[in-house]
């Protein structure tokens, strides 16, 4: 099965976090302000102890195969600590199982069309986060692809550009020759990127020579390795203040800080292995008059067989 490059920049969050707790553990100082920030991000959902489709809990703790849900917001820091975020623009799904220091990722079109869960209506997948917050989106995307979603973990896409400004900019290759809000990028060409040229840069799909979604996708990715670089590099640890006010008010996830300990303890290096695939599928426009991503049901089921697979 041919998989597809795919980008997003929630992973690099993810990665993120887990290289900020990695700081806190090399210089003990920081340890009570990451933890605290952990702790402020934390956001159970409630009455919700694991997924339906599993028979038994799974721990990170003893390092047991993990599903995570990811999600990208346009909110505001507020909106977003109260669970009301609107809409998902960017969902992902992570596979992790750190036996085979193996991960899998699938990313799913906003506009995929699917059953909300626990509303019975069927509308585009991005719909559910704003009609239910993470719990009707981990349902609805556990319905979608019929595999179980253990921890979710959602960001702020307006941030992005906090994140960036923070560790000092990060620098590209782009992918394509394009302009946007007078930002010029030329392919092959390195531009360093404050935030708002990084967000300006991720986001750009209509825009002549930017090349749709798939060239939107590789432009998250290249950002996903400029600002995983930057963060790894010495010069972030005396940024770290910055970089943890950052990620306070722009990312909540039910994952504890315990739990995101043990995730760079033993889960790290999957990162370093990982099958990236996207639904395949085509648009078509409905009897309600809206346009909607229509997955290839064939070519999901093996996708899904997949990232099961990576569960076991």
């Amino acid at each position: 099965m041919k998989k597809r490059k795919i980008g997003c920049f929630l992973p690099a969050v993810l990665l993120s976090l887990l290289v900020i707790i990695g700081i806190a553990g090399y210089a003990g100082y920081a340890y009570f302000k990451v933890k605290g920030t952990a702790d402020a991000i934390h956001e159970p959902i409630k009455g919700r102890s694991k997924s339906d489709l599993r028979n038994e809990d799974v721990s990170i703790k003893q390092q047991d195969a993990i599903s995570v849900a990811l999600f990208g917001v346009d909110s505001n820091k507020d909106r977003l600590a109260t669970g009301d975020a609107g809409r998902s623009d960017s969902i992902v799904l992570l596979s992790i199982n750190p036996d085979t220091k193996k991960a899998v990722m699938v990313s799913i079109p906003r506009d995929t069309y699917s059953e909300m869960a626990g509303k019975g209506t069927y509308e585009k997948i991005a719909h559910a986060y704003a009609y239910g917050g993470p719990d009707m989106a981990v349902k609805s995307v556990e319905k979608l692809m019929n595999v179980p979603v253990d921890y979710y973990a959602t960001v702020n896409m307006d941030g992005m550009h906090e994140m960036v400004d923070a560790v000092g900019g990060i620098d590209v290759k782009s992918n394509a020759t394009f302009t946007v809000k007078n930002y010029s990028f030329v392919e092959g060409e390195t531009a360093h990127l404050d935030g708002d040229a990084a967000l300006a840069f991720i986001r750009s799909r209509k825009e002549d020579g930017a090349g749709g979604d798939f060239g939107r996708q590789q432009r998250q990715q290249l950002v996903i390795q400029g600002l995983a670089k930057k963060v790894l590099s010495v010069g972030s640890v005396t940024k770290l203040d910055s970089i943890l006010g950052t990620v306070k008010g722009n990312v909540v996830t039910d994952i504890t800080f315990d739990e995101l300990t043990g995730l760079r303890n033993g889960y790290a290096a999957t990162l370093d292995h990982v099958d990236k695939y996207q639904l395949q599928g085509n648009g078509q426009i409905l009897d309600d008059g809206l346009w909607y991503f229509m997955p290839d049901d064939a070519y999901k089921q093996q996708v899904t067989e997949l990232y099961m697979d990576n569960l076991k």
